[in-house]
């Protein structure tokens, strides 16, 4: 009877009440733990055979930004145009051409025989992009012969260098003017417009004295 009874007492009094019995001091389970470990400061110990090397120091040269270049826009003024980095051709397949830049016979009446362009053949719909990074200065659908036509204006080397993309489709113009615009960014569709015989882009490049020269033979040199 006695062995039942504190068996009884054992599993039916909490643990905290036996414990609180207990004469002899212990640690608490919930006191913090000290850290005692002592963190000794890391030394480094060189040979005495070892080389001390100075480094030398080098020289360098600050060159300044090309300055912009500033292009009149009508209605928007003076546009500041930064050289561009990059250059690309106006379509993705350009070795698809019909007429180049120079004399030819007319295509059709009241065609040139001195064709100011160049015109590729990528498929009507077909998006025409700026050769370069600039600022658009004519976004017009009544272009006469030129029929739907966007020109921009670049910084290249230092140039003023403006391409002018022509024959495009009717409300395909994805710019206007004063817009700034990236190497690579669409400004319209392949098209048929103004004095045309089919789908095609007729690319003119000229400077800053409007003489027209040929787009592509500049472009290949520097895009091969």
């Amino acid at each position: 009877m006695t062995f039942v009874g504190g068996m009884m007492i054992a599993t039916s009094v909490p643990a905290l009440a036996v414990t609180a019995t207990d004469i002899e001091p212990r640690a608490s389970v919930y006191a913090p733990v000290v850290d005692t470990i002592d963190l000794a400061p890391q030394t480094v110990e060189v040979g005495s055979e070892a080389e001390v090397a100075t480094l030398a120091t080098e020289g360098y040269a600050v060159e300044a930004a090309p300055p912009p270049i500033l292009s009149q826009v009508a209605s928007v003024g003076n546009v500041s145009l930064i050289e561009s980095d990059a250059v690309v051709w106006p379509v993705l397949t350009p070795d698809r051409r019909s007429s180049g830049f120079g004399p030819r016979s007319a295509p059709c009446a009241g065609c040139s025989t001195n064709h100011d362009g160049v015109d590729f053949n990528p498929g009507a719909g077909t998006p025409v992009m700026s050769i370069a990074d600039g600022v658009v200065v004519l976004a017009t659908e009544s272009g006469g012969g030129l029929g739907v036509n966007v020109e921009v204006q670049h910084n290249i080397d230092g140039e003023l260098i403006t391409s002018s993309y022509a024959h495009m489709q009717y409300g395909s113009i994805a710019v206007s003017v004063g817009q700034q615009v990236t190497a690579g960014q669409q400004l319209g569709l392949v098209g048929s417009t103004g004095q045309s015989t089919g789908p095609h882009l007729h690319l003119e490049m000229f400077g800053t004295d409007g003489v027209r020269f040929d787009g592509f033979a500049w472009l290949a040199a520097r895009l091969g």
